[in-house]
């Protein structure tokens, strides 16, 4: 099987990827760290805006946007193009804007992986170790020991990708911290704040405090019959200035703790919609926001790349990390398309040239727009000249202005 694709992570892109592979008959092995596809204890939601057309051309044969999203929809709504994402004061409840995000979908994350994942043959248990490369073979070698060989292999391995680290080194490949502390939270609350929720707005809520809190909430599942089964996913980011004291990560009731007591100067109802997190939420996580401004890397003659996450990992207030990544997929699929030799030497090298030109440029400017956009949301003086407030999730200026 020296013939094959080696895609190293079972998340969105890689098997968005694995999926192009099998529609044009390129052979392909999935590795994948977890112990299965819904193994990893943390699960979110994303927006698909931009990418919808490229995602559709990655589908799995059988399924598409319509089975995507009475599926892995987080709720009921028909996209439509008058979707809009509002933005409150959160000290006096003003509406501030609502930004259009129109036709935008938005999916459960172990639900969309999890029909991306029909009818590919993944491994599991598969932890990276190394990359060797040498003539025309790349070999992945896990810590348990198994290697396997291709000629080509793929690091879809998120933002603390080994791949990446193999092809730049550790110091370059390192993510950038950034001053800014995030926590998350999935939960259900009471019936009456589900609705109360709800009311505010069908799917988002967002809040920006003079102070410099940024607030989310969104439906994360409510398919339910009863409200008080509905899950939420609540986020908070702050700079990290304002900490006053190291969080516990690894503690829920402390995580949620932290953003009731950033939420106590909210108007009403904003404050009570944070209030309610129970401190027995169903997950809670925290961590420091970082990135990773897109490098060009040597893909060894052809033979190792990046996409997803790896490539071009971002903060994620303007909810771009998974339209680039199915950007990556497409642009890559169609790449291959044009240039794909199999009974060349060096099968890989014209379309990985195509596909890196476009990631490397695209995935800078994305990186370096919401680390843009993240500053400027957090400063009550400048967050109307942020990107979100002027271009919304859409791609670029130019891309906005197309609409």
């Amino acid at each position: 099987m020296k013939d094959r694709v080696l895609i190293i992570g079972a998340g969105p892109v890689g098997l968005l990827i694995a999926q192009t592979l099998k529609k044009l008959g390129i052979p392909f092995g999935v590795f994948e760290q977890a112990a299965s596809v819904d193994a990893r204890p943390r699960d979110w939601s994303f927006g698909v805006y931009w990418a919808q057309t490229p995602l559709a051309e990655c589908l799995p044969e059988g399924i598409d946007e319509k089975f995507l999203v009475e599926n892995a929809q987080v709720d009921d709504l028909k996209p439509t193009a008058d979707f809009v994402l509002p933005f409150f004061n959160s000290e006096t409840g003003d509406l501030l804007k609502e930004v259009p995000i129109p036709f935008s979908i938005r999916f459960a994350k172990r639900k969309f992986v999890g029909i991306l994942s029909q009818g590919v043959d993944i491994c599991y248990g598969k932890r990276l170790a190394e990359v060797k490369t040498e003539a025309d073979v790349v070999t992945a070698v896990f810590e348990d020991g198994i290697k396997e060989e291709g000629k080509l292999l793929i690091g879809c391995d998120g933002a603390h990708s080994k791949v990446r680290d193999f092809l730049l080194g550790p110091e370059s490949a390192a993510l950038k911290p950034l001053p800014f502390l995030s926590s998350v939270v999935l939960a259900s609350v009471s019936k009456e704040t589900a609705l109360a929720i709800r009311e505010v707005h069908p799917r988002n809520v967002s809040v920006i405090s003079p102070s410099g809190t940024f607030g989310w909430i969104s439906i994360h599942d409510c398919h339910d019959p009863d409200p008080a089964k509905w899950i939420f996913m609540y986020i908070m980011t702050w700079p990290e200035a304002q900490a006053e004291e190291d969080l516990d990560a690894s503690d829920r009731p402390d995580i949620v703790q932290v953003m009731k007591e950033k939420s106590e100067g909210f108007a009403e109802p904003l404050k009570s919609l944070f209030q309610a997190i129970p401190d027995d939420a169903l997950l809670a996580w925290h961590n420091r926001l970082s990135n990773w401004p897109t490098e060009k890397w040597d893909n060894k003659n052809g033979k190792v790349t990046l996409a997803g996450d790896a490539a071009h990992p971002m903060t994620f207030h303007r909810g771009q990390g998974l339209n680039n990544a199915i950007s990556d997929a497409y642009t890559l699929m169609c790449a291959l398309q044009e240039h794909y030799l199999p009974s060349g030497a060096g099968p890989f090298v014209e379309a990985l040239k195509i596909y890196e030109d476009d990631v490397w440029k695209r995935g800078r400017e994305a990186v370096v727009s919401n680390e843009e956009n993240t500053i400027m949301l957090h400063d009550w003086e400048k967050f109307t000249q942020s990107p979100l407030f002027n271009i919304g999730v859409a791609k670029s200026v130019a891309d906005q202005e197309a609409r």
